[in-house]
């Protein structure tokens, strides 16, 4: 406990980071709690388990981390009330970390000094107490102040209309989603993979050995060399060409470099990527891009308007040639969002989700709607609902995963189920991984008890960088021309592993996602179909497996065939927002378990087995980047 508290005090200034695989935020990811508060409501609920009974298993409620959490930031509290500076409690922290060999001293030294002025401000709010705070990033029950997470829409939802999927003969337009770049300029062929830092294959971190060496077209465990990203862009560029009409780039450019990032690296980084697509698509297509949480300094540092303005302010001025409508400005400039029309009756919403962004410690001060986007976006929509205009949403974190405030997620669910019929589909990023979700409404909205239909959709694309564990990938949307409606996903990679064997890379489809998960087409009401073939197939559930990780060696290594697996992958596939999550596991073990003979008591035995082996597995099996 002693050695435990300090580093949670370390962790209130690293919160936005996690440092490598092994780091990575999992305090988001406790499926169970305490055994013998387990046993007790057992025996309190007369072994009456249901959904509603273990609905909150997953909240640390009053367990370890909490109390640590809460001690920790209490006792930085008193530091800044004792009127102990800003200089003071760095150096503390920067003692801390290069003394518990959190990181090496040289990162340690760089990065805490990037967090203490946000640290600082943030605990002297007179409204933030250690429990706010650590419910905020994940260690403690969250509630947000004055906050009933209710969305009033200006007019009801009329009534639903289900889309009809396009004819294959339809004329066609093609979207391509790229995403998480992070380009290293100084990435280093031969240098050391696995130097110790977050982000290696540089000159200072010297040569490596054998699998630990930077591959001529990089490695698995690093952030993608230029070489590689303008093989890419060349590769789309010869095999689509101007057939490419719309462009989705949804943000983080940097690389992985936090600790050695300044002001003027981060525009630097954003305008090298800016003006690649410049270069390949700028005279060609439409392009819409979006804000990552890695564009800010220091990472996910996003403080409510105007705040960020200086990051706003020179993504404006790299993105004046797309983004060139004064009130549109003003809103990106603002808040670092926007819409603008693709086309008459076709028009895209780009979402900054840092203002959801749970590593964003600025949104303790206001976690219910920053910088007043969800209300924006409600004005936007119903507008669109006026004139019968579809809109693509678009953006950085998905919502639904830990990451995003739950609460936050919950009032975008409200949004997008009110305008479902406005609303296309969602494309993210920030995962790094090849993902999608659906989100469900009620069939019948005037009666909560009738059966759950999917009303939208989340397409998350793969990174472009090959940080961690992944093949360099993108994909292409076919999309009917009249009505913006999808037809195909087609998700293409480079095998980096091959690229360095044969000296160059080659460029292939990976899959299309109709013919893998067995649909007719992209509706919700497909995809919802498509997690139910997963759910029934072992092979698969396989398939998307290897291709969540874009066909790396690390799904071959890891094959997914533990329970734990299948539950986290269709749980995830059905929640839009996080507590949606947690209610499917305990849905989808109550299932697996109903044709059991036992007893409740054991049966209810069985399911914390389950539910302990799937915390493990989520904390020491699934890899996780930011």
């Amino acid at each position: 406990m002693k050695v435990k508290a300090p580093i949670l005090l370390l962790f209130v200034f690293l919160i936005n980071f996690c440092f490598t695989i092994k780091q990575t935020q999992q305090q988001n990811y406790d499926i169970t709690i305490d055994d013998n508060k387990y046993q007790n409501e057992i025996i309190n609920n007369n072994n009456n388990f249901n959904d509603e009974y273990f609905e909150n298993l997953g909240y640390d409620t009053n367990g370890t981390k909490c109390d640590i959490c809460k001690f920790g930031i209490n006792q930085v509290q008193k530091m800044i009330a004792s009127k102990q500076g800003i200089e003071d409690i760095s150096k503390y922290a920067i003692d801390l970390c290069t003394y518990l060999h959190i990181e090496k001293a040289e990162v340690c030294n760089g990065l805490i000094p990037l967090f203490t002025n946000m640290t600082y401000n943030v605990l002297s709010y007179p409204t933030v107490t250690g429990e706010y705070v650590c419910g905020f990033v994940g260690f403690c029950p969250y509630v947000p102040r004055n906050s009933s997470n209710i969305i009033n829409f200006p007019k009801p939802k009329p009534p639903h209309i289900a889309p009809v999927a396009p004819s294959s003969n339809s004329p066609t337009m093609k979207i391509l989603h790229i995403s998480d770049i992070h380009v290293d300029p100084v990435y280093e062929s031969g240098m050391n993979a696995d130097c110790g830092e977050p982000l290696c294959c540089r000159a200072p971190n010297g040569p490596g050995v054998g699998a630990n060496a930077a591959g001529e077209w990089g490695h698995y465990l690093c952030d993608i060399n230029m070489k590689m990203v303008e093989s890419m862009f060349e590769f789309i560029d010869q095999e689509f060409g101007e057939d490419i009409d719309i462009v989705f780039w949804t943000g983080d450019n940097p690389p992985h470099d936090i600790w050695e990032q300044t002001y003027d690296s981060q525009i630097n980084a954003s305008q090298l990527v800016t003006n690649l697509v410049k270069k390949y698509f700028g005279s060609t297509a439409k392009i819409f891009p979006a804000i990552g949480n890695h564009e800010s300094l220091p990472v996910n540092s996003f403080p409510l308007p105007p705040g960020s303005s200086w990051i706003f302010n020179a993504l404006s001025y790299d993105w004046s040639d797309w983004i060139n409508v004064d009130e549109q400005l003003a809103n990106l400039q603002y808040g670092g969002y926007y819409t603008l029309p693709v086309q008459p009756g076709l028009r895209v919403i780009s979402l900054n989700m840092n203002w959801c962004n749970n590593g964003n410690l600025y949104l303790a001060e206001n976690s219910t709607d920053p910088a007043n986007m969800l209300q924006w976006i409600v004005d936007t929509l119903q507008a669109s609902e006026d004139i019968s205009e579809k809109v693509y949403l678009v953006g950085h974190i998905p919502p639904g995963i830990p990451d995003c405030i739950d609460s936050w997620s919950e009032q975008l669910l409200q949004i997008v189920n009110r305008y479902e019929d406005t609303i296309l589909a969602s494309f993210y990023g920030h995962t790094h991984r090849d993902e999608f979700s659906v989100y469900y409404t009620q069939s019948d909205e005037n009666d909560p008890s009738s059966p759950m239909r999917a009303s939208n959709v989340i397409y998350t694309t793969p990174s472009v960088t090959t940080y961690q564990h992944q093949n360099p990938s993108f994909r292409i949307f076919t999309v009917d021309s009249n009505t913006g409606y999808l037809m195909e996903s087609s998700t293409y990679h480079t095998d980096l592993s091959q690229a360095n064997l044969n000296g160059k890379p080659t460029w292939l489809l990976e899959y299309n996602t109709t013919k893998t998960y067995n649909i007719p087409n992209l509706t919700p009401i497909s995809m919802d179909l498509a997690i139910q073939n997963i759910n029934s197939s072992n092979s698969m559930l396989e398939d998307y497996h290897v291709h969540y990780y874009s066909a790396s060696p690390y799904p071959e290594s890891k094959p997914c065939t533990s329970i734990s697996c299948k539950l986290d992958y269709i749980c995830k596939m059905k929640s839009a927002a996080y507590l949606k999550y947690y209610e499917c596991i305990h849905h989808e073990v109550n299932n697996y378990l109903l044709n059991d003979d036992d007893n409740d008591s054991i049966k209810s035995h069985k399911k914390l087995n389950i539910l302990l082996d799937l915390n493990n597995y989520l904390n020491n099996e699934v890899l996780k980047s930011c």
